[in-house]
């Protein structure tokens, strides 16, 4: 495993691979799209190499002080490895230095493991979106709002 780098536009096909990798095809973005918020100003993505490919990345978007994590995704080789606890704790250090004072998350209900791991770092659920996600048979999924402010 290496160390924590920050992840640019040359790097959006190897983070679109990734991504699709962990989510539902349906849900997956694209190589194009990930240029396009890699190339952002305001995005932060972190990220970590095995054997030098993408282990695990971590997404955020900051505005008027607040992040939202827009994606979280780790090789479903390389989880349980404690990847994505490092890269949360890495995003939060980074953007509590630039000065801001909250960072927010959705979850799919159903996804109990990453809400787990959110909760292990300070988030807490403070709302729902009803049926955002689709999951399995295409069954409707709430997704979970979860936010943790951080102390400045």
């Amino acid at each position: 495993m290496s160390g924590l780098l920050v992840l640019r536009p040359d790097d959006a096909g190897q983070v679109a691979l990734l991504h699709a990798k962990s989510f539902s095809e349906s849900e997956a973005w694209s190589a194009a799209s990930m240029r396009d918020l890699l190339k952002d100003p305001n995005v932060l993505t972190l990220g970590i190499l095995s054997d030098g490919q993408l282990a695990a990345f971590v997404m955020g978007q900051t505005v008027a002080g607040e992040t939202d994590i827009l994606t979280i995704a780790t090789d479903p080789d390389q989880r349980r490895k404690g990847l994505a606890g490092r890269l949360i704790s890495a995003l939060v250090k980074r953007v509590g230095e630039r000065g801001v004072t909250r960072i927010m998350l959705d979850v799919a209900e159903d996804n109990l493991p990453a809400r787990e791991l959110y909760r292990a770092h300070g988030f807490a659920e403070d709302g729902r979106r009803p049926r955002y996600y689709r999951a399995a048979r295409n069954v409707p999924v709430d997704a979970i709002l979860m936010s943790r402010s951080l102390s400045l």
